[in-house]
């Protein structure tokens, strides 16, 4: 590539016209570039106009050194690569909007939660900043303003509308769209990453909370006084006793398991339904609910029993959309227990019925689950289908996704090791499968009392 930079300086001959580059002082006897006489320019060459037989130059000078001249060359290059005018001064907002548009490489998910963090937060708030002049502390204030929301919001007075409380987890999220969007940024653009700088409340994960005898008691007692209440706040009219059951504040917590015996109960209720056999893979599996949705039966295999997660049916918005597992962790083959097995050829006899009673309005999905006309599942509706069972079976609330918390907890409490675990739930370490999807049982947790305690010798007998 040509040299884009220059030297030139003011100086003019007899007839009062500039020298510019042809001006002897600029270099020293050896050829050398005098530092001391001139300055340094860049040209930039810009796309070429509407019928324009030449293309159009933008040039800048002034620069104290061939090496700034052409860290502004850079820049300026930059800046058109992004769709910015390179003379005008580029912004946070310009610049987010030129990134997201070339991230092309983004899953749906993680580009609509891109998408929102930017229109909603980051370019509202950001936006105006130039980025030539953005630091830390833009940053600081950025996250004060939406603690200002937040405590606005819990005092009845939203600043904004649909506005809604922003936790640590979410807040770390907004810190980690803006710190990617930056970290692409090309050498030259920016002299360092402001969103790395910042220190904030850290996202603590959230521990697993077993469905004890005592906790769950204290469930239905104050469900029983909060539907009362809706009851006679409703004068007379319906009361959707299963609205107030999925209260997330009637929870102890907001990850909860049941006991084994509670996963039993479900499972038993759950036969009656079609989709039976989905709910005994989640249990026996733990496979999240994108990867049970997208399951097709060319990667199930009955007789080896298991089963080889490769695809994820999830939810973007409302629209289900199918790619790649959540991480490479997450492509995993499962091995299956033989109850389990026999709960998908069950599974698989009643759907051949359904496709022949189907007749030519079958849809030929290739999924394991699927409607009743053979459609891929809407993820939302199997969430939905869980919590109305569990409602139905007279159970204390736990989300879809806390199933998998509890294959992770009965099977360490089983004496499984915590690498198989890992390996199984698709994590990729087996910290995460120990510290977050491990709860203590009751049972575990008493026998773990009474080992340690038999280890102190005593003289007497307690």
């Amino acid at each position: 590539m040509k040299d884009p930079t220059y030297k030139r300086c003011k100086c003019r001959d007899d007839d009062d016209r500039e020298l510019g580059a042809r001006c002897p002082k600029l270099h020293r006897s050896d050829g050398s570039w005098n530092p001391r006489h001139g300055t340094w320019y860049y040209v930039l060459e810009l796309p070429r106009g509407q019928g324009g037989k030449r293309k159009p130059q933008l040039r800048r000078g002034g620069f104290g050194s061939q090496a700034d001249a052409l860290v502004a060359w850079e820049r300026a290059r930059d800046k058109l690569r992004l769709g910015v005018d390179p003379s005008a001064r580029l912004t946070v907002g310009q610049y987010l909007a030129g990134w997201f548009a070339e991230r092309r490489d983004l899953k749906p998910k993680t580009q609509r939660n891109y998408s929102q963090i930017i229109a909603t937060y980051l370019d509202p708030l950001l936006g105006h900043i130039s980025l030539d002049n953005f630091r830390s502390h833009h940053v600081a204030e950025m996250i004060a303003t939406i603690e200002h929301w937040n405590d606005e919001l819990a005092a009845g007075r939203p600043v904004r509308k649909y506005q809604r409380h922003v936790g640590p987890a979410a807040m770390q999220r907004i810190r980690a769209c803006l710190r990617a969007a930056l970290n692409d940024a090309p050498d030259g653009l920016i002299a360092y990453n402001p969103a790395a700088k910042v220190s904030m409340t850290p996202e603590k994960r959230q521990k697993p909370v077993v469905w004890t005898a005592g906790r769950a008691e204290a469930f239905w007692t104050e469900y029983q006084a909060r539907l009362d209440a809706a009851k006679e706040a409703a004068d007379g009219k319906h009361v959707n006793a299963f609205d107030v059951w999925r209260r997330m504040d009637l929870r102890p917590a907001p990850v909860m398991v049941w006991l084994p015996q509670d996963t039993g109960a479900f499972l038993d209720y759950a036969t009656r339904h079609r989709l039976s056999a989905l709910f005994e893979v989640v249990a026996a599996t733990g496979m999240r609910r994108g990867e049970i949705c997208g399951l097709p039966w060319t990667d199930v295999d009955l007789v080896g029993q298991e089963l080889t997660v490769m695809v994820s049916r999830v939810q973007v918005g409302w629209q289900p959309q199918e790619g790649e597992p959540k991480s490479d962790a997450s492509k995993r083959t499962i091995a299956l227990d033989a109850a389990t097995v026999a709960a998908l050829r069950a599974h698989r006899k009643r759907q051949v019925a359904d496709r022949l009673a189907w007749a030519d309005a079958w849809v030929e999905s290739g999924k394991v689950f699927t409607a009743e006309d053979g459609s891929a599942l809407h993820p939302a509706s199997v969430t939905l289908l869980f919590e109305r069972l569990s409602f139905a079976a007279h159970l204390p609330p736990i989300r879809l996704h806390d199933m998998r918390h509890g294959a992770a907890t009965y099977g360490l409490a089983a004496g499984l090791d915590v690498k198989l675990m890992q390996e199984r739930l698709g994590h990729s370490t087996s910290a995460l499968t120990r510290d977050v999807y491990t709860s203590v049982l009751p049972e575990v947790a008493r026998a773990a009392a009474e080992t340690a305690a038999a280890m102190i010798p005593r003289r007497r007998a307690r």
